[in-house]
């Protein structure tokens, strides 16, 4: 085979899990705004409604939380200015973009440590999963979490360049990375000590001037978040959660305790970066390379390691409040998974001659298994996902039973573009079951009722079924409908995952038997007496129906969470 031909089937290979990871992207993504999302929706008014630069300027760069994210801001105002309207999806799509540029650093790094273009193909089957479900479907997350990462290996990589306009790319780059997200500031101490090992005392001393004016103008107005829970963890816990943190790759590896899986590999991984770290140190500060390259990536690499342990030290102190499983969200995946390809470049840069292709041979059929794992564990995350997004939208969209769209022409009514959604079609069979009990062309709503259990607690409605089986996606499913003397609320009735390999793997029987679902009697349901409904979507086929069950809501919860934004 020629070397031609050999790059192109490479190329095609490595363009197989991009291509896998945008089209299911796009089969759950959508244009709806998840939370800390409809602040965005705040700064476009602020923005837009500014009078001068000053007010425009406070708009982009306030705090949010513990973070300045001007930077996704800024493409939120891009978007806006653009299309008219802003697009959830459009943020998303920026955010998973800043994610496949790890691709072309990793490949920058493999090249010019003359391996071949066959050592890259593991890194996007690594990095390119739903692992990162959440900050795939969550415009500002998707920005901030994803481009935090990218930008910060970027500018460290650029910052030990030997060219003056990389550098000086690099000094452009602290900025944005630092108002990316709150975790990049640590590029700041970072770049300063890898400049500091390269002896290169000019670009320390001006990397320095410009860390002290971002830090200065960071904190500059800065007031300390009380949205956080005061950790009671013990530092036994705190050291659990910490291995678990940079294990977390692997809660997708198909066996029982997977909290214990993240953990023991966690405990694998901190041991290797803490030698590989040292031993690199060590490297550097002896400094006998046989050519330049070997200690730029020495230096990157230690740089990359410091960030990754250095963030799991801030994410586990701050939110281990939360829960010790909750260091294991998907939001955080992306630096154990970095981790992981750091480790990659250690194994396979120091490989000579024919054992180099045995060697990554091995490791892409690893990466492939994790790869097809990761889809296979965290798909019915992004379908439920999907689901909270489309019926919260319903209930702040419909205030009465009227189930028309408020005519509002208001500026902040119209910043978000306008998207169908599957309940558009229901609106219709909504108020012909609420007076007839019963709408729709799906059979067999009898017996899903009679097979589904309703329980209500002093502060919930809980609803659980164990024998439906559709393996339908996206917005297939069943929901709840509370109807009241006012207005109506819909609820997505979640699915779990199937725990047998058999059918998941081989039948792609994503789900397990029935689903469940946990109202709490807060914001948005108000006091009062509600019939309870069933509706099934599957696929095109929809049934609604009422029989006799009704719970009554006497105290409404507060869930406010205080927020400086």
């Amino acid at each position: 085979m020629t070397k031609k031909a050999l790059t192109i089937i490479l190329s095609l290979i490595l363009f197989l899990p991009v291509l896998i990871y945008f089209t299911v992207w796009n089969y759950y993504a959508i244009n709806i705004p998840k939370w800390d999302d409809h602040a965005l929706k705040t700064f476009i008014e602020e923005f837009a409604k500014a009078t001068d630069w000053q007010h425009k300027a406070k708009a982009l760069f306030k705090q949010h939380n513990e973070h300045r994210i001007a930077t996704t801001r800024f493409f939120a105002w891009l978007d806006y200015s653009i299309f008219g309207h802003l697009n959830f999806r459009h943020l998303m799509t920026v955010g998973n973009l800043l994610l496949l540029c790890i691709i072309p650093l990793w490949y920058d790094l493999l090249k010019k440590n003359k391996k071949p273009l066959f050592a890259l193909v593991p890194v996007p089957f690594l990095l390119l999963t739903l692992a990162f479900w959440e900050n795939m479907y969550w415009g500002m997350s998707a920005i901030q979490n994803l481009g935090v990462v990218t930008l910060t290996l970027w500018t460290l990589y650029l910052c030990i360049n030997p060219k003056v306009f990389p550098f000086a790319l690099s000094l452009f780059l602290t900025g944005i990375t630092v108002l990316t997200s709150g975790n990049g500031l640590l590029v700041l101490p970072l770049g300063a000590l890898l400049l500091f090992l390269g002896q290169n005392r000019k670009r320390f001393a001006l990397w320095m001037i410009v860390s002290a004016g971002e830090i200065f103008c960071y904190f500059y107005w800065y007031t300390k978040p009380e949205s956080n829970p005061v950790s009671k963890a013990s530092f036994f816990q705190l050291v659990k959660g910490y291995m678990a943190f940079l294990g977390s790759f692997a809660e997708s590896i198909p066996i029982a305790n997977n909290f214990r899986a993240c953990f023991l590999l966690g405990i694998v991984l901190f041991l290797v970066a803490i030698s590989t770290g040292f031993a690199t140190l060590f490297g550097i500060l002896k400094n006998k390379y046989s050519n330049k390259f070997e200690r730029t990536t020495d230096l990157f690499c230690l740089g990359a390691i410091l960030f990754i342990l250095g963030t799991a030290l801030i994410v586990v102190y701050s939110r281990a409040g939360f829960g010790l499983d909750g260091l294991l969200h998907s939001r955080y995946k992306i630096y154990s998974v970095l981790l992981l390809i750091v480790a990659y470049l250690y194994i396979v840069i120091p490989i000579r001659g024919s054992f180099l292709s045995p060697y990554i041979t091995a490791i892409v059929f690893l990466a492939v298994t994790f790869n097809v794992f990761s889809y296979h564990y965290h798909l019915v995350e992004a379908y439920n996902l999907r689901k909270d997004l489309t019926t919260s939208q319903f209930n702040w969209t419909f205030n009465d039973k009227s189930l028309k769209y408020p005519p509002d022409t208001s500026f902040a009514a119209n910043i978000v573009e306008k998207t169908p959604v599957f309940y558009d079609s229901l609106l219709s069979l909504i108020s012909i079951a609420d007076k007839q009990t019963y709408a729709g062309d799906s059979q067999g709503m009898t017996d899903l009722f009679d097979n589904t259990t309703f329980s209500a607690e002093e502060g919930s409605l809980t609803v659980t079924n164990n024998s439906f089986t559709s393996q339908r996606l996206q917005d297939s499913g069943v929901y709840i409908l509370l109807s009241s003397k006012n207005r109506y609320y819909l609820f997505p009735a979640s699915r779990t995952r199937n725990k047998s390999r058999k059918e998941l793997f081989l039948k792609q029987y994503y789900f397990a038997p029935g689903f469940q679902a946990d109202i709490p009697y807060t914001d948005p349901l108000e006091k009062g007496v509600y019939d309870i409904a069933l509706v099934r979507k599957l696929g095109g086929k929809t049934g609604i129906l009422f029989k006799n069950q009704k719970i009554t809501v006497s105290q409404i919860k507060s869930n406010k969470v205080k927020v400086n934004w």
